[in-house]
């Protein structure tokens, strides 16, 4: 009876770990700021619920509807929404589910055909020319180093490119240790990891490592990245919040003595971390002692003082690599410069010596005795008769030799007859000239 008492007991945590961690996946909220009102209006992917929060009330509006089964969504409970020439799309980390929301029609359509889903969690989406893109994330026991983007013509998620580091298993309490932000002027996606700073130039189509981060900061901190401009982002944590400018390598501490810009590390209900507020922000925050659960701050959205930016990450041994690679460049320069030098110097001295008819001759007798046949071979004459190869050979060797003894002080090329054969001449070098013509050969 003992027994069967502990079955239960643990049959009821399992079915209750079930019960939470599908509530996980059962809100799939977008929200946005609403123009010109000091409110948030929420629209759940999973429902269709869309409800109005206000400063002190808030308001239910009529579902929008869903044209898909949202049985089996699993989305996550806040997605990001991007304005995009097809619509308002959202996007969901730990999916590869894109949805396009008609806020005219109360209508919210998929989009996407892929299943395949949870190796990104925590992934960093956001829009580059009006196409959906994410990095990063975690799922299947790693930490995954993909940048990935949404295909309108495929309607499924493609590689785009891979981060200079590797995969690696993350720690439980993963979400929140890398920071992203895209800079749309300078087309760059900015990663820190593991404290050190990466940009990918999609211009270019490659990753650059700056250096090591300066930000400092707990790894199990929850950041929120909130993009103030298409250059600035703010990064918001439980306990500081750092104003980035990624692009010109500064950075500011701006945390705000009432913490007013520091982030809830409570459930955030579906908000997201900060929302546009004219030259400001609002910032929700989730309260478990106020009846609605909630109350907003709004705070101003400044470039920080000059005197407080630093440095957002410092060059590794920048100037001592730069001084390397300029020295060997010089080298390499003086290198490639002296030997253009020396070998023009060496064609001219060839040159002015014998030309290259003579030179190759003398090339070929280096290697051994030239019998007639290869002589007449190497001078071209081998079809002409007996006679005429006789007065060129001779021609030949006279002249080379008049140049040789003008030159070098001797006769170059020699007549001999052979040892095998005293009725065959051979030609053959000089021996006392071999050593200045072997520096010339």
């Amino acid at each position: 009876m003992y027994i069967k008492c502990i079955s239960l007991r643990i049959l009821g945590s399992i079915v209750c770990c079930l019960i939470c961690c599908k509530s996980v996946y059962s809100n799939g909220y977008v929200s946005w700021k609403v123009p010109s009102k000091k409110a948030i209006q929420r629209i759940s992917l999973v429902s269709g619920e869309n409800i109005v929060f206000y400063e002190n009330h808030t308001d239910t509006l009529p579902k929008y509807t869903l044209n898909y089964d949202s049985k089996y969504l699993e989305l996550a409970v806040k997605g990001h929404l991007f304005p995009t020439k097809g619509g308002l799309k959202a996007v969901f980390d730990g999916t590869g589910k894109v949805f396009r929301l008609d806020t005219a029609l109360r209508r919210i359509d998929r989009l996407d055909e892929t299943y395949h889903h949870g190796y990104n969690f925590d992934s960093y989406q956001f829009v580059r020319n009006d196409t959906v893109y994410s990095f990063g994330g975690y799922g299947f026991w790693i930490q995954n180093n993909l940048l990935t983007y949404y295909s309108d013509v495929r309607k499924e998620w493609s590689l785009y490119s891979k981060a200079p580091f590797g995969l690696e298993t993350p720690d439980i309490d993963v979400t929140g240790t890398e920071v992203r932000f895209f800079d749309r002027v300078h087309d760059i996606l900015y990663v820190i990891h593991h404290n050190d700073m990466y940009g990918y130039h999609f211009t270019e189509g490659q990753w650059v490592n700056y250096g090591a981060a300066n930000l400092d900061m707990k790894v199990d901190d929850k950041y929120m990245v909130h993009t103030l401009s298409d250059t600035t982002c703010l990064l918001m944590a439980p306990l500081r919040s750092f104003w980035l400018y990624p692009g010109g390598n500064e950075m500011a501490d701006v945390t705000m003595e009432n913490g007013a810009n520091l982030a809830n590390s409570k459930r955030s209900n579906g908000f997201a971390c900060a929302y546009s507020d004219g030259s400001g922000l609002l910032i929700p925050k989730i309260s478990d002692k106020l009846k609605l659960g909630y109350f907003f701050e709004s705070v101003p959205s400044k470039v920080p003082q000059l005197k407080l930016i630093k440095p957002l990450y410092f060059k590794q041994g920048g100037s001592v690599q730069n001084l390397l690679f300029a020295s060997f460049g010089l080298f390499t320069l003086f290198g490639i410069l002296l030997t253009i030098y020396l070998r023009r110097r060496y064609l001219t001295k060839r040159g002015a010596m014998f030309d290259s008819q003579q030179w190759e001759i003398l090339e070929k007798s280096s290697s051994g005795p030239l019998n007639t046949e290869d002589f007449n071979a190497l001078l071209g004459i081998e079809t002409a008769s007996w006679e005429v190869q006789r007065r060129k050979r001779s021609e030949f060797i006279k002249e080379l030799n008049a140049t040789a003894k003008k030159q070098l002080g001797a006769e170059v090329l020699l007549r001999e007859r052979s040892e095998e054969d005293k009725r065959q001449v051979l030609y053959i070098l000089n021996p006392r000239l071999e050593g200045a013509l072997a520096r010339l050969l």
